[in-house]
């Protein structure tokens, strides 16, 4: 087993079929500008700690039901959600190690404690992957759901299944889909549809690049729904997502990680929230909930940042948003849960 995942060789024949793959290689339909090689200035920069929390980061311990409920949801940090959709639970991009990295031993490193360990997570029903990235998929973490959870099934972007099967992931427990593709699973007696969405990003392990694709997600129920972005730059594209698949009743939105750097590869708060409402329209009982910031120092932004700008930009066009504490629960219909119950938790860690 090697973190870093699946050879070109190993890949090269899951995607070969796809139309958005030239010669083995992804690319997003809107041109993006290119990252640029590292900069000794950015790097110096990012090693200052105006991206730390100043305090403390409150962590709470997740409560769990023994049967998935209608639709809630809880944050264990970065784009990691446990999400319970119409009696199925659904974990997102789950990262648990200490570092999102190839190695535990450099590498970003956890600016809180993780909610809990990868093996006290809850009965799964789903492993829902956005793309291939080492904050969104962590090889220790999903060696151990794969482990102790034999009933989950892995729903990923077409290739990413040659990383998990170079892991010993048996490949009967996987789906893959492209772009505009979905995925449909039957989890005791209620089906679940998993449309993967064109997201405006790239993919790779190591020293590869977009060989594998990279999605969000839109998960469908028979009573409720919810969409993920995983990793994004803006795109009106979900104007399409919305009119196809939407409204939803929980919108998880990338909000961190942004830059001058790299414009096109991640969303700013006010970005996700623009995401949010062409998910949604002017539907009102829509609920945002914003991930991808807070545990890994990835950008120069402060630490508070996303959700200063994020609540100030909500209160302006009305959007109804909820900031979980790490391993918060919100149950998203009645807004009750312990995510609601200390809504400024941030401004103290700051």
């Amino acid at each position: 087993m090697h973190a870093v995942g699946a050879s070109r060789e190993q890949i090269a024949p899951m995607t070969a079929a796809s139309r958005f793959a030239t010669d083995g290689v992804f690319a997003n339909r809107e041109a993006a500008a290119q990252v640029q090689g590292p900069d000794m200035s950015v790097m110096i920069d990012m090693m200052r700690r105006r991206g730390r929390p100043g305090h403390r980061v409150p962590v709470l311990r997740p409560e769990f039901s023994g049967e998935p409920g209608a639709l809630s949801a809880t944050w264990l940090g970065h784009a990691s959600m446990a999400v319970e959709l119409d009696g199925v639970r659904i974990v997102t991009d789950p990262v648990l190690s200490d570092r999102c990295s190839p190695s535990q031993s450099i590498g970003p490193r956890r600016m809180h404690r993780a909610p809990l360990t990868a093996g006290e997570l809850p009965p799964l029903d789903v492993v829902l992957i956005s793309h291939d990235h080492y904050d969104h998929l962590d090889t220790p973490t999903v060696l151990t759901i794969a482990l102790t959870q034999p009933n989950a099934i892995f729903v990923v972007p077409i290739g990413v299944a040659a990383h998990l099967i170079s892991w010993g992931v048996d490949a009967a427990r996987i789906r893959q889909a492209d772009w505009f593709e979905q995925v449909d699973l039957t989890v005791r007696g209620t089906t679940i549809s998993f449309h993967a969405v064109p997201a405006r990003h790239f993919s790779g392990r190591g020293l590869s690049r977009n060989l594998t694709q990279w999605v969000s997600w839109a998960a469908v129920g028979p009573q409720h729904r919810f969409f993920f972005s995983g990793d994004t730059g803006f795109t009106e594209s979900y104007a399409d997502t919305g009119a196809a698949l939407g409204p939803f009743d929980l919108s998880l939105v990338a909000v961190g990680a942004y830059d001058p750097v790299w414009p096109d590869v991640h969303v700013d708060p006010e970005e996700a929230l623009v995401v949010h409402r062409l998910l949604n329209g002017d539907e009102r009982d829509a609920l945002f909930v914003p991930i991808h910031w807070g545990t890994f120092n990835l950008a120069r932004h402060s630490w508070a940042d996303p959700v200063g700008r994020l609540t100030t930009e909500a209160d302006r066009v009305g959007v109804d948003i909820c900031v979980p504490r790490p391993g918060a629960t919100l149950v998203a219909h009645s807004r009750s849960g312990t995510a609601f119950s200390d809504p400024t938790w941030w401004e103290r860690s700051a």
